[in-house]
């Protein structure tokens, strides 16, 4: 768990699922893609693991990346990096008791980036919410509205 969000700041990743690819020198083979490591939410989206792990079998056994492994996956916005400066904030006070204050916080970061993943539902449970309940699918049905805006690699359609 990477409960400071270190990874998301790091490699510029908006929304889960994402995926890095590093290799054996930490070097990134291939930047966040809207990817799937499990079948957990195939149920949800209809979409299987198998094509993203078919590439990962090609690149272990073969050393062949992806044709989109040299995307250049942009630096988080102002508007993204100020969110993400929130909700670390907030959680801090969240986690120190300080509920009142940590709630302005998310809601400026909800703000910010309404449709990202890794603010708005990773806010849930710190909000007394249901990451996988009525409030995610509804964050989840305007993400698809809005054609599943994603930083990094979108996924293929």
């Amino acid at each position: 768990m990477d409960q400071d969000h270190l990874l998301t700041e790091l490699y510029a990743i908006s929304n889960v699922p994402s995926v890095v690819w590093i290799d054996e020198n930490n070097m990134i083979a291939r930047p966040a893609a809207a990817e799937f490591g499990t079948d957990t939410f195939t149920e949800i989206t209809g979409i299987s693991r198998e094509t993203h792990m078919q590439q990962v079998r090609d690149w272990v056994h073969e050393g062949s990346l992806p044709n989109d492994a040299s995307y250049s996956v942009p630096d988080l916005s102002e508007d993204e990096v100020q969110a993400r400066l929130h909700f670390k904030t907030a959680a801090h006070l969240r986690r120190n008791g300080r509920k009142e204050e940590a709630e302005r916080h998310f809601n400026a970061a909800s703000e910010l980036t309404p449709l990202d993943f890794t603010i708005v539902r990773a806010s849930m449970p710190l909000r007394g919410g249901d990451p996988f309940g009525e409030e995610f699918f509804e964050l989840y049905q305007k993400f698809q509205d809005a054609g599943s805006p994603y930083h990094g690699i979108p996924r293929a359609q």
